[in-house]
């Protein structure tokens, strides 16, 4: 396996990431983190664009948690996936890298544990856990209750929101129930957001597509005056080349209950308490001091813009 990366070490199953020594190294793969993300986020994106409020607290912070006795975690061995862009992927050198890859290095820093990345099949990874194979998931596992029968989870490190995109040239301003009111908003059909969106906007002009591809392109073309879905997708979309720059994010970021199985977690072993809390408790350390929006900039385009640019 080639680790191509600063701070890690190859021993042929893993990359090894230093938690102890890692930092001096940092500033040198800066850049690369940098430069892979920016062929996930479009020239369009870079030049700058209308751009909407902050987003939210990535995560809710235990502050009890942070005096609790944890059983000591003197190294963590990370399964995932390269294959879930912009959080886990390979830039162009073939490192991993993302902004969850990132959360992990960052959180192994600051704890002094030393970590090891494994490339796991995405199908394979529970199996794996299960197996002895790493000792947490890094990747999107959706928080089912299938999924809860045997592993914990982290609290979210990313929350799942809803977004809602324009054309540029539409005289909306806001996003709330009443600006909409009357208005035509695309959305997938049998998803949580057409549920959501069906509930919350009951005077609104609900119209149900087939894909994401079929509503974006129903805005781009005027046939809708917004688009509701992920705020991922949509800032993706609105940033990248497929637009054409036709389009904007409106103001505002939209967190429910029923968007909350796609929140970002870290699963681990059914009852490995000493591993979930020392993973939470250093997931808030980066809550409080900003390191996961500072990440988020990296890797996110949502996240990259500052309010009222």
């Amino acid at each position: 396996m080639d680790c191509n990366n600063s701070g890690t070490r190859n021993t042929g199953n893993a990359c090894i990431f230093s938690g102890r020594s890692a930092a001096r190294a940092w500033g040198g793969g800066l850049a690369a983190l940098l430069g892979a993300f920016l062929m996930f986020w479009p020239a369009a994106a870079r030049a700058g664009q209308s751009a909407p409020e902050a987003i939210p607290g990535f995560r809710h912070v235990d502050a009890a948690l942070a005096s609790r006795t944890i059983k000591p975690v003197s190294s963590i061995r990370f399964l995932l996936s390269p294959d879930f862009p912009p959080f886990v992927y390979r830039n162009a050198n073939g490192a991993l890298t993302g902004f969850s890859v990132a959360v992990a290095q960052s959180l192994c820093r600051d704890a002094r544990i030393n970590c090891a990345f494994a490339v796991v099949r995405p199908e394979e990874l529970t199996a794996a856990l299960r197996d002895g194979r790493g000792d947490a998931i890094l990747y999107g596992m959706r928080m089912t209750t299938k999924a809860f029968s045997t592993l914990d989870f982290t609290r979210p490190y990313m929350k799942a929101l809803g977004a809602f995109a324009c054309r540029k040239q539409t005289p909306v301003k806001a996003a709330d129930a009443r600006a909409l009111a009357g208005k035509r908003i695309g959305v997938v059909k049998n998803t949580i957001h057409a549920r959501w969106l069906k509930e919350n906007y009951p005077h609104s002009r609900i119209q149900l597509m087939n894909s994401f591809k079929d509503a974006a392109e129903a805005l781009r073309t005027a046939k809708t005056d917004a688009f509701f879905g992920d705020w991922l997708q949509m800032s993706f979309w609105t940033a990248g080349s497929a637009s054409r720059d036709c389009c904007r994010l409106l103001p505002g970021w939209f967190p429910a209950r029923a968007f909350a199985w796609n929140d970002l977690a870290i699963a681990v072993k059914r009852g490995d308490n000493a591993l979930r809390d020392t993973l939470d408790r250093y997931l808030d350390n980066m809550q409080k001091d900003g390191r996961l929006t500072a990440i988020a900039r990296r890797f996110l385009p949502a996240a990259g813009r500052e309010a009222g640019q």
